[in-house]
């Protein structure tokens, strides 16, 4: 099966993650991470999620599933042990038009997660249209490599930089060629080092003053 690519925003929305253990554990971290409002329908919890549930983090539903669990959900993630439950969860949320994703069960799903190396801002996402779970993890670890945690600083600094930027000068033109000459610059390298005066000289040459990162109010 061929799969459409697409980021979906999630906040404030429904979703639920049937199922309580590290599987589901690690569903709920990046629905949280997303901001999505999330309901895990479980008998047991994990530790980390049961701290989630202390500090009100997610709604918690103490019994297995039943039939309406997915009443205004917006996104579904079926992972119990119990392959029952999980087919009749799995229909029941096709069946509403419900995004679902059943853990290892492709034919019981309308979409798939791909892997992804996550950098923040940056999201980094491989697929193999479920065929090869084992390649898309190794290309993954490939890229993690490549691309470390100054990207998540860079982009920080980007999007600071494009919003003073867009609201100080309207050339279109001039502020593209601004925006790459920064991402061609050896900003990423200097972030890695640590090494600020550098950054900012980096930012004063093509921006002037006004966008040093204590003026950003970025630190690295």
């Amino acid at each position: 099966m061929r799969y459409y690519p697409i980021n979906i925003d999630i906040t404030d929305k429904r979703c639920v993650v049937l199922g309580g253990g590290g599987v589901a554990e690690r569903k709920v971290e990046s629905l949280l991470k997303c901001r999505g409002r999330v309901t895990v329908i479980s008998l047991d919890l994990t530790p980390r999620l049961k701290e989630l549930l202390s500090h009100s983090k997610i709604q918690h539903v103490c019994r297995g599933y039943q039939r309406g669990d997915f009443e205004d959900a917006f996104l579904v993630f079926v992972a119990t042990n119990d392959s029952m439950a999980n087919t009749e969860a799995s229909l029941e949320a096709l069946e509403k038009g419900i995004l679902v994703n059943t853990v290892d069960t492709p034919k019981r799903c309308n979409f798939i997660v791909p892997s992804v190396v996550d950098r923040d801002d940056l999201v980094i996402t491989i697929s193999t249209s479920g065929k090869s779970p084992a390649l898309a993890k190794k290309i993954r670890e490939e890229l993690e490599t490549s691309y470390g945690e100054e990207y998540s600083i860079f982009l920080t600094i980007m999007g600071a930089v494009r919003e003073r930027l867009l609201k100080a000068s309207n050339n279109s033109e001039k502020n593209r060629k601004t925006f790459y000459r920064l991402v061609d610059s050896n900003m990423l390298d200097f972030i890695k080092e640590g090494k600020k005066d550098k950054v900012d000289s980096i930012l004063l040459d093509a921006l002037g003053e006004g966008y040093s990162l204590d003026e950003l109010e970025i630190g690295i």
